[in-house]
């Protein structure tokens, strides 16, 4: 088991727009900035009047996991849509898309940069209504490979989130010995193993660990495949600083 501090991450940003990012890679000793399928882990506050102006990716996969707030996306493709803690968005850059985005109220959110399994796949941006903003106790699939994926990734790994209550226990969902787990703990705080993590904190393991809220906390968790192909070359997910 390995935990990543919250201080361990590169902070930049002002008044509108603040993000701490995480290249877990970095923090593994890696040359690679990322890990595995991950890129990198944007934690962002985002407020009116914000705008990150029209930009471009390339082989990014590129989830909006917002918790709070609301804010307007444009494409390229030419779609515009209001985000928001129960309607979310997965960009699959593939061969090249654009976007900007602005906020509407105080936001705070990850953005998400998975690496495709391959590059050139066909661009496209997907759209998803959530039933509930949390999923209470219990986790839910919200991206990955899967069929039933409300939000599809074009690499093998699926995210999970839960809201954990205080004192409730669960188990991993779908461990096996083929996946490397990877938990981001976006509020609260948790006890795993023989360790505790707490808002901006990371834990990877491979082990059939259970967690414990000490506080009531919001997670997400990936399951990698350990033998997943992907690409380390993306705009944003690749094997360099930005």
């Amino acid at each position: 088991m390995k935990i990543i501090r919250a201080s361990e991450k590169h902070t930049h940003g002002n008044q509108t727009f603040h993000v701490e990012i995480l290249y877990p890679g970095t923090n593994l000793g890696k040359n690679d900035t990322g890990f595995l399928t991950i890129g990198r882990i944007d934690h962002a506050l985002f407020k009116p009047p914000g705008l990150v102006p029209m930009h471009p990716h390339q082989d990014d996969e590129i989830f909006s996991y917002i918790r709070s707030g609301k804010m307007i996306h444009m494409d390229s493709t030419g779609k515009k849509e209001h985000l928001n803690n129960s309607y979310m968005m997965l960009m699959n850059a593939g061969s090249g898309i654009s976007h900007e985005e602005s906020a509407e109220e105080d936001v705070e959110m990850l953005q998400i940069f998975m690496r495709p399994s391959e590059n050139d796949l066909p661009p496209q941006v997907q759209f998803h209504q959530f039933e509930n903003i949390f999923s209470e106790n219990t986790w839910r699939l919200v991206a990955g490979n899967r069929a039933d994926s409300p939000l599809k990734l074009r690499v093998e790994t699926n995210i999970f989130d839960i809201r954990l209550q205080v004192d409730k226990v669960v188990e991993i969902p779908e461990w096996n010995e083929k996946i490397i787990n990877f938990i981001y703990c976006f509020n609260g705080e948790i006890k795993i193993g023989n360790g505790t993590i707490a808002k901006g904190d990371s834990v990877i393991f491979e082990e059939n660990l259970s967690l414990e809220a000490i506080r009531e906390s919001d997670l997400v968790l990936f399951q990698i495949k350990k033998d997943a192909k992907y690409s380390d070359t993306g705009m944003f997910s690749g094997n360099k600083f930005h």
